[in-house]
């Protein structure tokens, strides 16, 4: 195989929210008692597992949650799950994203003020669920434009919009644009996609104009890595969603003089650089 020129997109490794949710996660770990941590606190299976040979016991009931310490999730939780566990006497953790606590204030604030709620989003993800539930009116979950237009508003009612913070840009808008068309007597609109999320999601795809294959590295069950993914292959065929280095195949860097390297938010720095490193081994060069 010739020498592959590898080049790192300028945003890797994790964002600010992922850094402190870790941080938060290990600090508690240093205390006495047991440690919960209600569902994944990052969608990455290998930090979640150094997490738990520290002592992190992930749990996806709250019942499972039998005392000591309980650990928030950076994607948010129900504000009725969590004043539940609290009157049990447990102690939480919060370690949920500056970016989806202003989403989520934003819900609560406006739902307040009697307007009903559309999320641009996946009704799945565990932020849009926490999401929900900050929401005293109408709340309604769109995927994007083609199911923002099966949307029937009532005229006279009041709607804003925002954004899981994972979404694409591009997604947002295209939503966004089919609810604007949509004849309501008020509508507010709230970008919430994160500032990480939009300046990778820009690095990936100009990476990819220039390269002749990408490497997306990160949890498959990541929405921010799966975002990347879809925003560079919109560029480029040849990109490859992998979690680790051992996800690489020889074919892909078969007659390619150049390939780009970008992470989900979520991907700590040391499983990139191991892609990285698996990469030059091959022959590439930096």
């Amino acid at each position: 195989m010739s020498s592959v020129k590898v080049r790192l997109a300028k945003k890797t490794g994790f964002c600010f929210g992922v850094k402190r949710a870790v941080e938060m996660a290990e600090a508690a770990l240093k205390k006495k008692g047991p440690i919960f941590s209600l569902g994944s606190i990052i969608h990455n299976k290998q930090v979640v597992k150094s997490l738990a040979r520290k002592g992190l016991e992930v749990v996806n009931s709250e019942a499972d949650v039998t005392g000591g310490t309980c650990i928030i999730s950076s994607h948010g939780i129900s504000p009725i799950t969590a004043k539940r566990i609290v009157k049990r006497g447990i102690k939480l953790v919060d370690t949920t994203c500056p970016f989806v606590l202003k989403a989520q204030r934003i819900a609560k604030s406006l739902s307040d003020a009697a307007y009903n709620v559309i999320i641009v989003g996946d009704v799945l993800h565990p932020e849009v669920k926490a999401l929900l539930d900050f929401v005293a009116t109408r709340s309604f979950v769109v995927k994007d434009g083609k199911s923002a237009a099966r949307l029937k508003l009532e005229k006279g009612s009041k709607y804003i919009v925002i954004a899981q913070t994972t979404q694409s840009k591009k997604n947002f808008s295209d939503a966004l644009r089919v609810i604007s068309k949509k004849k309501c007597a008020g509508l507010k609109v709230f970008n919430t996609v994160c500032k990480d999320a939009e300046e990778r999601q820009a690095a990936a795809l100009l990476l990819a104009r220039t390269v002749d294959a990408m490497f997306v590295v990160g949890g498959k069950n990541s929405a921010n890595t799966r975002r990347l993914y879809e925003v560079s292959r919109r560029a480029l065929k040849s990109t490859h969603l992998i979690e680790t280095e051992a996800g690489i195949k020889n074919i892909w860097l078969k007659n390619k003089a150049s390939v780009g390297i970008t992470s989900g938010a979520s991907t700590p720095e040391w499983i990139v650089n191991q892609v990285v490193e698996k990469i030059l081994k091959k022959g590439a060069v930096l």
